[in-house]
Order: C-alpha cells, then structure tokens, then sequence
C-alpha cells in the first residue's frame, strides 16, 4: 500500500477505537504509530525505495520498519 493509505488506515482504526470506547492510551497509541509512519515516508527523489529516516537503499520497498507496520494492520 502507499504512503498515504497506510496514514489513512491507522487513521481509521484511531477513529474506530475512539468511537467503540476504548482508553484514551490505546488512541494515543494509534497517533504514535501515525507519527512513526510519517518519520518512515519515501523521499521524493529518483530512487523510490529510499526511506528518508532510516536511509535505506536498495531492493526494500518499503523499509524494514514500515514493513512490520503493515503485516500487523492487515
């Protein structure tokens, strides 16, 4: 998934459990996982699998961190 629709999912979870009642510390929690997403997004150059905080280059798309993310949000 991109960049954006992994923001939007965990977005939409944060929504869900707000809604369903769950503790303000499981919210707050979906808002830390937002901001590591956001800290993980692709540069904006000519290598699309380059992650502007962890630096990796080469075959990783997306890096290592996102990747365990996305695996736990399916």
């Amino acid at each position: 998934m991109t960049h954006e629709e992994l923001l939007a999912k965990i977005e939409d979870k944060k929504e869900l459990c707000k809604y369903a009642g769950f503790s303000r510390d499981q919210v707050a929690a979906f808002s830390a996982l937002r901001a590591v997403v956001e800290l993980h997004k692709p540069a904006l150059t000519d290598y699309p699998s380059y992650c502007l905080h962890c630096e990796t280059y080469g075959s990783i798309v997306p890096c290592p961190t996102i990747q365990a993310i996305e695996k736990e949000l399916k």
